[in-house]
């Protein structure tokens, strides 16, 4: 089963083309840069002293995908070749980056490249894999990276087992799951209501990120629209469906985390809230079980950003990149884009750190 499509793999191939060259710019200007100024509010310096966090970052190392190929993933080409393995080069450029942004830490996710295949012991190996090494970065660059874990979903009980390590043993701040497991599993089958209820118990945060196969519509896979829009509406359908479950109601511990500032939820919000009041759709107030939802700013336009604040407020939202996809000028622009939003200091000063240091239980450093 793949989710690879080939609009994003031309993506990929383009910048990977231009690395050589951007890179190395991007990362010689990154020694040199300055602090900066957005609109009032000032960009942190490179010099390790930048405060911003980013909740939507993914990393994974080649001899990973390939266990992933291992156990039949056959998606893994969209995160190769993208400067965004565990290599010394790739991290270095990773840093430069991240200090050009004034991003202090970036919470590493390996979504949508999930051990969702193979039998229940391969896959519950391939993410203990995964989590050690993001165990291994934090340990080795103190303050730059924190981690969700990788669970192998389907396989509840493993999933279960890895969950718990990730958190209790490694540090881990929660779990990143697909929209769709295994491309066809929603997040809020009935069989995963032991995952949810380990969660709820640890008071984990649980990441929802899209799988990239255009949530099975074949009005987007018929025109190559996967990763286009496919990815945002998968964000807004998973929400939808786990308040349909009334999972949020009945695990009110876990902390949900939902990726590109929830897909269209905030677009629609009154229209949903309606089918609510006027026809019963949800089991509660949709509005009011969203507002306890966080969201990632990993979209870049100024009017969809406002209107999450205006729909949820900003209290609920964090700076998101989703690197390696947007990297050198357009990595920057993930925080830019908040800074020039018109939003109140504060308000943008809660988007870049305050939220997400909230919601990890960071120090006061961060906020």
């Amino acid at each position: 089963m793949s989710c690879a499509c080939p609009p994003r793999r031309d993506f990929l191939q383009t910048v990977a083309a231009a690395a050589g060259v951007a890179i190395a710019a991007g990362s010689s200007a990154a020694a040199a840069a300055k602090p900066e100024e957005h609109a009032g509010h000032a960009l942190a310096s490179p010099a390790g002293r930048a405060a911003a966090i980013d909740t939507h970052a993914h990393l994974w190392p080649t001899e990973y995908l390939d266990e992933l190929e291992r156990l039949g993933d056959k998606s893994t080409a969209i995160a190769r070749n993208m400067r965004a393995t565990d290599s010394e080069a790739d991290l270095a450029h990773r840093l430069a980056n991240m200090d050009a942004a004034g991003v202090r830490t970036q919470l590493l996710s390996p979504t949508p490249q999930v051990p969702q295949m193979g039998d229940p012991a391969d896959a519950a190996k391939v993410a203990r894999m995964i989590n050690d090494v993001y165990a291994g970065l934090i340990r080795k660059y103190p303050g730059r990276f924190l981690a969700y874990g990788a669970v192998p979903l389907p396989h509840v009980d493993e999933a279960i087992r890895e969950a718990r390590r990730s958190i209790t043993e490694l540090g881990f701040k929660g779990v990143a799951i697909n929209t769709l497991t295994a491309t066809r599993i929603s997040v809020a089958d009935p069989a995963f209501l032991p995952f949810y209820e380990e969660m709820n118990r640890l008071g984990a945060i649980v990441y929802i990120h899209p799988t990239g196969c255009a949530a099975n519509s074949s009005m987007m896979k018929d025109f190559r629209l996967e990763w286009v829009v496919g990815a945002p509406i998968e964000d807004s359908l998973a929400a939808l469906h786990l308040l349909k479950a009334d999972i949020p109601h009945k695990f009110p511990n876990i902390r949900f985390h939902v990726a590109h500032l929830g897909g269209a939820l905030a677009f629609m919000m009154q229209r949903i809230e309606d089918n609510f009041t006027d026809w019963k759709a949800f089991p509660r107030s949709p509005w009011a079980e969203l507002r306890k939802f966080w969201f990632d700013t990993a979209n870049f336009h100024v009017p969809a950003l406002l209107c999450m604040d205006q729909t949820f407020s900003s209290d609920r939202l964090l700076l998101g990149s989703d690197f390696p996809y947007f990297q050198d000028e357009k990595y920057t622009r993930a925080v830019s884009y908040v800074q020039k939003s018109g939003l109140s200091p504060d308000k943008v000063r809660a988007i870049l750190s305050g939220n997400a240091a909230k919601l990890l239980g960071l120090g006061a450093k961060h906020g």
